[in-house]
């Protein structure tokens, strides 16, 4: 992440805060990310487009259709040419959304996909384990054959079949016969 990213994502949560609007600019600001492929970037930062144009067109794009802030936040950044930064941007304000609110985000991968209930029981034990709110993404992988995987803050708690299967071939292939 860079300075710029830090500055400007770091100075829209302050904003969204105090705002009362974090939630809303950061399920919005998610829905934004994938409108700024390269191509669009490429054009928002172009110089034989004059800037008045190009501001105008985010405006004609966001105006009425996000929160007041964003549409200003990403006007600004494509007046100022970092529109090539607004990932970095969001993801800043991501980081800083999650950290200030005590939130941990959790992958849990299963063979097959787990009911509404299993999911409740999962997420207040994680709740209750960690003293978080937690976040939790689902996955299908049925390659694991059974049992779960969780991935958070870079740390993997593997109780599935493969991975159980996988120690079995270890501790066999190192037995002398």
């Amino acid at each position: 992440m860079n300075d710029t990213a830090r500055e400007y994502g770091g100075g829209l949560f302050a904003l969204a805060l105090e705002e009362n609007a974090a939630d809303r600019i950061l399920e919005e600001s998610r829905a934004l990310r994938t409108l700024f492929t390269r191509e669009y970037t490429h054009m928002l930062i172009d110089p034989s487009v004059p800037k008045s144009e190009r501001v105008a067109m985010v405006g004609e794009l966001l105006d009425g259709r996000v929160h007041e802030y964003l549409a200003n936040f990403v006007k600004l950044l494509t007046e100022r040419r970092l529109v090539s930064e607004i990932g970095d941007c969001f993801r800043e304000f991501e980081r800083l959304y999650y950290e200030t609110f005590a939130i941990a985000r959790v992958r849990a991968e299963s063979a097959v996909a787990l009911s509404d209930s299993q999911k409740k029981r999962l997420e207040e034990r994680l709740a209750k384990h960690t003293g978080s709110r937690i976040e939790i993404t689902y996955e299908v992988v049925p390659s694991l054959i059974g049992g779960m995987r969780l991935v958070m803050d870079n740390r993997t708690i593997d109780d599935t079949v493969k991975a159980r299967l996988t120690e079995i071939g270890a501790v066999l292939s190192d037995t002398v016969v």
